[in-house]
C-alpha cells in the first residue's frame, strides 16, 4: 500500500507524460497551484484514480490498483490488532486532518502512521477503493437500488468531525457514484503480488 494518498506533483507527472484530458478543477493553468504539489491530488474519479493506476504500472513494471475496502480498513486497523484508528484506539487530535472549517488538506505524512508507516489514513481527502457499494459484513439491512455505480470511500476528508454521529474511525464508510470528482476525494494505490 502507498504510504501515503497520490500528490498532485505525482498526478501532474502521469498528465504530462500520458496526455489524460481530465485536470483535477482546483489547478491552474493545468498544473498544480505553487506550493501545493505534495499534497494529496483532489478532484479525481474512480476511473481517473484507475487511469494513473495503469500508467504508475506501466512504469514501474508491477500491477498497481485501487485498494479494495476490507485491504483499506486492514491498514487502518493495524491488521489484527483492529485498531480504532490507525495509531490506536483512541482518537488523538494531532494524528488526523480533521476537524477544519473546509476542505482544505495539507501536504501528505503529516499524519501519525499505522504500524506499517501508513500515513494519512484518517482525514486530508477520503480515498477511493475498488469496491461496490454494499452493506458492511454482518448487516441485515437492505441496499436501495442505486441508478449509477457507486464504490465505497474510507477515510474521512478535512472536514469530517472527530465527534458525532459520523466521527470518522478506521471504520466510517460511505458509497458515493464512481463518476463524482470533489474536493474531498482522492486516492491512494496497492501494489499486486
Amino acid at each position: 500500500m502507498d504510504k501515503t494518498e497520490v500528490t498532485n506533483a505525482e498526478y501532474a507527472q502521469f498528465i504530462q507524460e500520458t496526455s489524460y484530458k481530465v485536470i483535477p478543477a482546483h489547478w491552474v493553468n493545468g498544473k498544480p497551484i505553487a506550493g501545493h504539489e505534495q499534497m494529496p491530488v483532489r478532484f479525481v474519479s474512480a476511473a481517473d484514480a484507475d487511469a494513473f493506476a495503469q500508467w504508475r504500472s506501466k512504469r514501474d513494471g508491477v500491477i498497481y490498483r485501487l485498494p479494495t475496502e476490507q485491504e483499506w480498513e486492514y491498514a487502518a486497523r493495524n491488521g489484527k490488532a483492529r485498531n480504532l484508528f490507525p495509531w490506536g484506539d483512541k482518537f488523538e487530535a494531532r494524528c488526523a486532518m480533521i476537524d477544519q472549517s473546509n476542505n482544505e488538506p495539507v501536504a501528505v505524512a503529516k499524519s501519525c502512521p499505522n504500524s506499517w508507516g501508513v500515513h494519512d489514513l484518517i482525514g486530508n481527502v477520503f480515498e477511493w477503493t475498488s469496491s461496490d457499494a454494499a452493506l458492511y459484513p454482518g448487516n441485515k439491512g437492505e441496499m436501495k437500488n442505486l441508478s449509477e455505480k457507486h464504490l465505497m470511500v474510507r477515510g474521512g476528508s478535512a472536514f469530517q468531525k472527530s465527534t458525532g454521529p459520523n466521527a470518522i474511525t478506521s471504520t466510517f464508510r460511505i458509497a458515493i457514484p464512481a463518476s463524482r470528482r470533489s474536493a474531498e476525494l482522492g486516492f491512494r494505490l496497492v501494489r499486486s503480488q
